[in-house]
């Protein structure tokens, strides 16, 4: 024996719900018969055959007034939520091939500079040009509780960290160094020693601590006793560099990142010129959670990328 909920999806007809969300989107009988090019009888028509079915109203209608009841408004939000699932099966076989699409959200933090990402992305949008590709900027532990809570599948972080369920692939690794602008006093100058930085005001990464995604460039100035006034604080790298160009310090970019505004005489690198702390870049993701085939494929082309630097590097021919 058929239970009624089994009888309502066989026998309910997806048009009447897409009607439905037509008729609310629009916000009368009138406009949803104008945007479907049909009369109002027919709309009103299927409207009541909807309410049958449900067996419930599902808009309050009186002279003047038009608003969704409690069940109409909850099957407004299951049928635009069923309608999306519809529209993006239907670009998947359309035509008869496999078109991908749907959208994939990353976090970085700020101030990675990565080839194999920007060969990633620049390959991606290429073969799949229709998924929206949405990338912000967080500090590396907020990333990582992103991916850990579910709430993000995929991050880019210079932190790793011991935990369950987490996943971390190393992708490369970026210098970092000190650079001051035009209106600081060791702008230019030249045969200057590490300790000359000792004292001065600096901006800094809000990762720029012990334990954090900057863990060396910490390390730096703790090892060589650069102690000056901490000045400003963003995790933006581009915010960073504006209070460096503001002259309210010295400050650590990446030298990829720097290496242009250093050609145009905008900013100067300070010391060290050897040895420069280097940052490792993980890209993380969650051991357990499924992901969306948008965004499995990226990751995998990520991944390829990564190995096809690293064997590039490390292991090409003379």
């Amino acid at each position: 024996m058929t239970s009624r909920s089994q009888r309502l999806l066989r026998n309910l007809d997806w048009n009447l719900l897409y009607t439905f969300t037509v008729i609310v989107d629009e916000g009368s009988i009138t406009g949803a018969a104008r945007k479907l090019s049909l009369s109002q009888p027919s709309i009103s028509n299927a409207l009541k055959r909807l309410e049958t079915h449900l067996e419930t109203p599902l808009i309050k209608r009186k002279k003047g007034l038009f608003s969704l009841t409690y069940q109409g408004l909850k099957v407004y939000e299951y049928a635009t939520s069923a309608g999306r699932i519809i529209e993006n099966m239907a670009d998947q076989f359309a035509g008869g091939e496999s078109v991908l699409s749907g959208e994939i959200n990353i976090q970085i933090a700020s101030h990675i500079h990565s080839p194999c990402l920007d060969k990633t992305l620049a390959e991606y949008h290429r073969l799949y040009p229709r998924v929206l590709i949405n990338i912000n900027t967080q500090p590396s532990s907020e990333i990582i509780r992103a991916v850990a809570r579910d709430e993000l599948h995929i991050g880019l972080s210079n932190q790793k960290v011991a935990k369950t369920g987490l996943r971390f692939d190393l992708l490369g690794y970026e210098q970092m160094g000190f650079y001051c602008a035009k209106n600081h006093l060791l702008y230019g100058v030249k045969n200057l020693q590490l300790n000359d930085l000792s004292g001065l005001s600096y901006v800094s990464f809000e990762s720029d601590q012990p334990s954090e995604g900057l863990n060396e460039i910490s390390s730096l100035r703790s090892d060589q006793q650069l102690w000056g006034n901490l000045v400003a604080v963003s995790s933006n790298e581009e915010e960073i560099r504006r209070l460096i160009f503001a002259g309210l310090g010295f400050g650590a970019l990446t030298v990829q990142g720097a290496k242009v505004y250093v050609a145009n005489k905008t900013l100067f690198q300070l010391p060290p010129y050897q040895q420069l702390p280097v940052n490792e870049v993980f890209l993380v993701t969650a051991e357990n959670q499924p992901m969306s085939d948008s965004e499995q494929i990226f990751v995998t082309m990520l991944l390829d990328f990564s190995r096809e630097s690293v064997r590039k590097n490390n292991f090409s021919q003379a």
